[in-house]
């Protein structure tokens, strides 16, 4: 391979969007590694923005640099990644509930008919709900559930 085939760190940065201090970081936590130094200044080939792209979509799946230095470091090997992915989705179906509650509290709070959302039964279930609540794995009252049932009837 030419050496005209391999990016310097500027280069590779406007390449993939990320700031020169952002690669370091990653080479830092072992996340990214340059391909080799020509008179000082690192070089790398063309899998390193490949390899940026990866660890970007695991950082927009959630994944910590932590976890993805985990993942990453599994490769094609599956199975050693997998409870990582498994405790991921999970954390993913929890905060997906939780935005979906949000949203059909908006969703109902922007055509509700009472003037005050303290009127409103909705919101006093919704209320109660959270103040009963000790953790996101509280059951949502009947109220709640109803809500939450019909913004998702309004969205489908």
């Amino acid at each position: 391979m030419s050496h005209r085939a391999f990016l310097g760190i500027g280069e590779l940065g406007r390449r993939t969007g990320l700031a020169t201090s952002a690669l370091r970081y990653y080479e830092r936590v072992g996340l990214l590694a340059p391909d080799g130094r020509s008179n000082g200044p690192r070089y790398y080939g063309p899998a390193s923005a490949e390899r940026i792209a990866l660890i970007r979509l695991c950082q927009d799946a959630g994944f910590t640099l932590a976890e993805v230095r985990v993942f990453v470091a599994a490769g094609s090997r599956r199975h050693p990644s997998t409870p990582l992915m498994k405790a991921k989705l999970q954390e993913l179906e929890t905060s997906i509930a939780r935005a979906t509650r949000a949203k059909a509290l908006i969703e109902h709070a922007l055509t509700c008919r009472h003037r005050e959302l303290s009127m409103c039964a909705n919101f006093r279930a919704a209320l109660a709900t959270r103040l009963s609540r000790s953790g996101a794995d509280a059951v949502p009252t009947r109220s709640a559930r109803r809500l939450s049932n019909s913004a998702t009837a309004r969205s489908s």
